[in-house]
């Protein structure tokens, strides 16, 4: 028997792989005769590589967090110390200023002011209490303290501020109207409806307007040329309306005549009248005066027999020629 050595056996079954490699069959690549093979399993390494990079974040979340308490106290120690050494207002003031600035430079600056509804009230006044002007920014604008301050000026009773942006207030007023002449301690002012002095004026201003005098007359002049209105002919006659000790009305007439009036019930007072004026003709007659005070008589007084009273009409009682009579009590 023939005995293969080594270098044979190893060529031969070199062919053979050879040949199954030709023909597409994978053979199992034998192992290096130089090189030991290992059996079983080892641990080479006791610690990987991703336990060491764990620790080194573990050791950086650590620090970042020392860092953002560090970063928290010395913010909370600067704005502590602002507050108490009152620095804290500048800072927000500067602050908002700035913004404002550039938000007026960016074109968000009030330019343009459009007023609505003014006949009386001046331009100074409205601009005043309106308080805008090319450096005030749009957005920041308080139209309802503007409101307020609008309608503070005498003139105005109702205001509306609108912002029409990019740069345009609007501003909507409702004036007060003129309702009457108020004389008092020798003083003429133009008062509304509600005894509001909207302006000193006199009374060849306002020739449309009724006069009245006296203290307490700007509040009650509604209440009495409203119970006045079916009397258009009684209104017409009359010169001005005095109110005495501020309960009741003396009707001054163009003729001289004075017509007293009783505290309460000035209706029936003048229903009285008209009737008397249609049976008589009184109001054109030489009377000096023509007291209703009592519901349930009517005085007349001829112009003789009230001399004496004349002189004791007061300086603020108007008469038709624009003269005032002597001082003295009614």
């Amino acid at each position: 028997m023939q005995s293969l050595g080594p270098a044979k056996g190893y060529a031969k079954g070199r062919g053979s792989q050879e040949a199954l490699l030709s023909r597409g069959i994978a053979v199992p690549r034998e192992p290096s005769r130089g090189l030991p093979m290992l059996t079983g399993t080892r641990n080479l390494i006791k610690r990987g590589p991703r336990s060491v990079r764990l620790g080194k974040a573990a050791r950086d979340r650590v620090r970042g967090k020392w860092l953002l308490l560090s970063v928290l106290f010395l913010g909370t120690a600067v704005t502590y110390g602002a507050i108490l050494g009152g620095q804290a207002g500048r800072m927000l003031d500067a602050t908002t200023t700035g913004l404002q600035r550039l938000a007026v430079a960016a074109g968000f600056g009030v330019e343009r002011i459009t007023v609505e509804g003014q006949r009386h009230a001046t331009d100074a006044a409205i601009t005043t209490a309106l308080a805008a002007g090319p450096n005030t920014m749009m957005l920041a604008f308080d139209t309802d303290a503007a409101k307020e301050r609008l309608e503070a000026v005498t003139w105005i009773r109702h205001a509306q501020v609108m912002r029409l942006l990019p740069a345009t207030l609007h501003v909507a007023i409702e004036e007060r109207t003129p309702y009457a002449i108020w004389q008092n301690k020798g003083k003429t002012y133009v008062v509304d409806d509600r005894g509001v002095m909207l302006a000193p004026a006199l009374p060849q201003a306002y020739p449309n307007l009724p006069l009245v005098v006296g203290e307490g007359a700007a509040r009650h002049a509604a209440a009495l040329y409203e119970a006045l209105q079916p009397y258009g002919e009684l209104k017409d006659k009359m010169l001005a309306a005095l109110r005495v000790g501020d309960r009741r009305w003396t009707l001054k007439m163009l003729s001289g005549l004075e017509i007293m009036l009783p505290d309460d019930n000035i209706d029936v007072a003048l229903q009285s009248l008209t009737k008397l004026e249609q049976e008589r003709g009184v109001l054109d007659r030489d009377f000096a005066a023509i007291d209703l005070r009592l519901l349930d008589r009517i005085t007349l007084r001829k112009r003789t027999a009230a001399a004496v009273d004349a002189a004791s009409a007061p300086a603020d009682v108007p008469s038709a020629a624009g003269s005032t009579p002597p001082k003295g009590k009614t």
